[in-house]
């Protein structure tokens, strides 16, 4: 029976790089014949189904056949969950009708990943824009990759990203308060109060939040909409996002 994995979404721990030992070039599976179908309902990836690969994946019905060494050098999740015992007679990966069955994520978002650990181009990268960075993150966390996790976050500090989206996806990950405070400043000092769906989004505490600190800042005479504007006004924007977001 497939057992079915998840992965842990703790926040990476620092790993330590290993050599990467020479081998030989994978090479691509040439395409299905009648003869050699995948198991009723799965589709082997286009891309990611190498003859020579020695691990069997699936996700949402995709099959991979990847290197468990690749898998292994670059993630310690992957690394332990290759050295968890299993049943005689009941090897999981090995095989198509007996895959490592990866649960709690879209197959997109690993085919995303695999395209980073498998460039087509030596040193390329077509992760552009902010949604894909945001996904290439998730499973850098996901699986502990530290370098691809460090790379995301550099991209994404460098994008524009709305306020509401970038505050939930830093706040989900527990990243630096100090990189949403002008998230949180603009969402303040903006004329118009949240819509029904921003509002939806963000949840009832955080909404709120901001509604106390909407109505912080514009008893200060802060907000644009309040007629006027506090000669340090950042700096007492950003006073109140800590006093309401981040109390000592």
């Amino acid at each position: 029976m497939t057992s079915r994995i998840s992965a842990p979404r703790e926040l990476a721990t620092p790993m330590v790089q290993v050599g990467r030992p020479l081998r030989n070039l994978p090479k691509r599976s040439a395409g299905n014949t009648p003869a050699d179908m995948p198991a009723a309902g799965k589709c082997r990836h286009s891309d990611y189904c190498f003859d020579d690969g020695n691990v069997v994946l699936e996700c949402q019905g995709t099959l991979y056949k990847v290197h468990r060494s690749t898998l292994e050098r670059h993630s310690p999740v992957f690394r332990e969950m290759f050295m968890l015992p299993q049943p005689e007679g009941s090897i999981e990966g090995l095989s198509e009708e007996n895959p490592i069955t990866l649960e709690g994520m879209e197959a997109d978002d690993f085919t995303r990943l695999l395209s980073l650990l498998y460039p087509p181009v030596l040193g390329d990268c077509k992760i552009t824009t902010v949604e894909e960075w945001m996904s290439i993150f998730e499973q850098a966390d996901r699986w502990q990759i530290d370098c691809l996790r460090d790379k995301a976050l550099r991209n994404l500090r460098m994008s524009y990203i709305s306020p509401i989206p970038k505050i939930l996806f830093w706040m989900r990950f527990r990243l630096p308060e100090e990189d949403i405070v002008q998230p949180f400043i603009d969402l303040i000092a903006r004329p118009n109060s949240l819509s029904l769906s921003e509002a939806q989004a963000v949840g009832l505490e955080l909404l709120v939040k901001i509604a106390c600190a909407r109505d912080m800042a514009r008893d200060e005479g802060l907000c644009p909409h309040s007629g006027g504007f506090s000669v340090r006004r950042d700096e007492a924007l950003s006073r109140i996002v800590h006093e309401v977001f981040y109390p000592s």
